[in-house]
């Protein structure tokens, strides 16, 4: 080769090298060909490309690849210490030998010692790329195989355990397994019972930190024996730790779910932090809530019904109010108390009765009502299953139906293609599975049991918390002056969502509350619609759409 030409130094190192093709080694194999007395060549740079795989295309490694469509005219040769330091697949070593030729370049593989400027070196070196390929697929299989072997067997693989979890050697310490730790196990079923109450996650680091509660880092370094570093809690933290998918043991491998045979989640721990109902539950708890446009943003809790509690008479909205109080004639002040109000009739609207009654007894009603009616019912949840994947699920249909499209038409009838389709389709096959079910379960969404009573829930709730939870199952009251005559405010309640999961699930029992709204001070027939067929007067109009159960 003519003597003094410019040279780019092509390093290639993947994640399972081991150390006989290191950088250095790479690195020293290049320089001193490049500088031996028949060439005395100059190194102007090199393309280092560390955990990259030998069947990427050199086009798309992310330094080479700048190289070779950026900066072409800096270099003369390409030079790399062994073949497959360049690629494994003979289909893009042609790909970048027709580049060199149509470029005026030159590539060089010091350790096969190829001079690719003859016909004959040209034949030889695609020759060796066959091979290197075929060496490449078998290598790969063979990873496969092991990989494959120790997920079914629910081995541990590599790396720092998840959140949660400790690798535990087994069998003489031929096999490591995951299991929970059981000294952080505490507090992440206090982080899940707290987000199922209904308590934010930012809450919980807060009450964590001033606790002094390890994170999930300072427990891992404290394990070792490492002095931890006071990592503090954030919400930004337990919701990670919420939604990844190793709660429920779920094996991912670069962000996507591994599958079995079956086109199900590989689950690796044989017991895991929580089930898939539960898992799927907690996600949908601390998901931000959607607003419709135009909906007010509460940033308070000062009264526990605005927003849900309704004027009797007109159907407008309660507000609240806090009066200013008043002196009694030695001069002590008495405290003002809230007030609710038809906001309808304080803005001098057409509703001329509606009700003014104090808020602490309005309240006081509803906390009791609801542990009346509902406190020993067992609290269900509706799951949700997050965002629509209708439109992933449509493109993974397409990929696949391309794949089959091509082994039919034999795009994959060469040598080692037909394992590699399988792959492919195993893959993409289990994948369309999977979406058609979630799917499935998001159009259709199940119950799932919290293990706890509605009044064991409601109980443990902050002000700010009940009035998420009435607003959360849609749960409505109405209020009425005097709707019995003397008897003083009368209301009725509709248990909203509440009711329509118990009925579903037909859990009323004979002597509990099995019906849709609970009353207080008001007629027979306005708390339950069943009576109207013999009672059809003095219905008020805002009850009169509420059907019988």
């Amino acid at each position: 080769m003519t003597p003094g030409l410019r040279y780019l130094a092509c390093l290639r190192l993947s994640a399972d090298s081991d150390g006989s093709t290191s950088i250095e080694w790479q690195r020293g194999v290049i320089r001193h060909h490049v500088s031996s007395p028949l060439l005395s060549g100059v190194l102007v740079g090199e393309a280092e490309d560390t955990d990259v795989s030998g069947s990427m295309s050199p086009f798309k490694r992310p330094k080479l690849g700048r190289w070779l469509t950026d900066r072409a005219d800096e270099f003369d040769v390409i030079i790399a210490a062994k073949m497959d330091r360049l690629t494994r697949r003979s289909m893009h070593f042609n790909e970048l030998l027709e580049w060199a030729q149509e470029n005026g370049k030159f590539i060089v593989c010091v350790e096969e010692g190829f001079d690719l400027s003859t016909p004959q070196g040209k034949m030889m070196a695609r020759m060796t790329a066959v091979f290197a390929e075929a060496e490449w697929d078998t290598i790969q299989a063979r990873i496969l195989n092991g990989v494959q072997s120790r997920l079914e067997n629910h081995s541990w693989l590599t790396g720092a355990p998840p959140t949660g979890y400790r690798i535990k050697a087994v069998e003489a310490g031929k096999r490591k397994v995951l299991e929970i730790d059981q000294d952080f196990h505490p507090y992440v079923t206090e982080i899940f019972s707290r987000i199922e109450e209904g308590q934010s996650t930012h809450r919980i680091a807060r009450d964590f930190n001033s606790r002094g509660v390890l994170t999930w880092s300072d427990h891992l370094r404290k394990l070792k024996g490492k002095a931890t570093k006071g990592t503090q809690w954030q919400s930004t933290i337990i919701n990670k730790f919420v939604r990844s998918p190793w709660i429920p043991g779920i094996y991912t491998y670069k962000g996507e779910v591994v599958l079995d045979n079956e086109g199900e989640p590989v689950i690796l721990p044989e017991r895991p932090l929580a089930s898939m109902r539960q898992w799927e539950y907690l996600v949908d708890r601390i998901k931000p809530a959607s607003r419709a446009g135009g909906t007010e943003v509460r940033t308070g809790a000062r009264s526990l019904l605005a927003g849900i509690a309704h004027c009797g008479e007109c159907g407008a909205p309660f507000s609240s109010l806090l009066n200013s109080g008043h002196k009694r004639k030695d001069g002590t002040r008495v405290p003002g108390h809230r007030y609710y109000r038809c906001s309808n009739k304080f803005k001098g609207g057409a509703c001329v009765s509606g009700p003014y009654v104090r808020a602490d007894v309005l309240d006081e009603w509803v906390d009791q009502a609801i542990r009346d009616s509902i406190g020993q019912w067992e609290m269900y949840e509706r799951v949700d299953t997050g965002l629509s994947q209708a439109r992933e699920l449509q493109s993974a249909r397409a990929r696949l139906e391309r794949l089959e499209a091509d082994f039919l038409a034999g795009g994959y009838d060469g040598e080692g293609q037909e394992e590699s389709y399988r792959r492919m389709h195993k893959s993409l096959s289990g994948k369309v599975a999977l979406l058609a079910k979630q799917e499935e379960r998001r159009a259709n969404p199940a119950l799932w049991a919290t293990g706890k009573r509605y009044g064991e829930v409601w109980g443990a709730k902050d002000q700010e918390g009940r009035r998420e939870f009435l607003r959360k199952y849609q749960v409505k009251l109405w209020a009425w002056n005097d709707a019995i005559p003397d008897a003083g405010t009368g209301m009725v309640m509709d248990m909203g969502d509440i009711q329509a999961m118990v009925q579903e699930l037909n859990l009323s029992k004979e002597g509990g509350m099995g019906r849709l709204l609970v009353g207080h001070n008001v007629p027979a027939q306005w708390a339950d619609p069943e009576l109207r067929e013999f009672i059809t007067d003095d219905i008020p109009a805002t009850l009169k759409g509420l059907e019988a159960t």
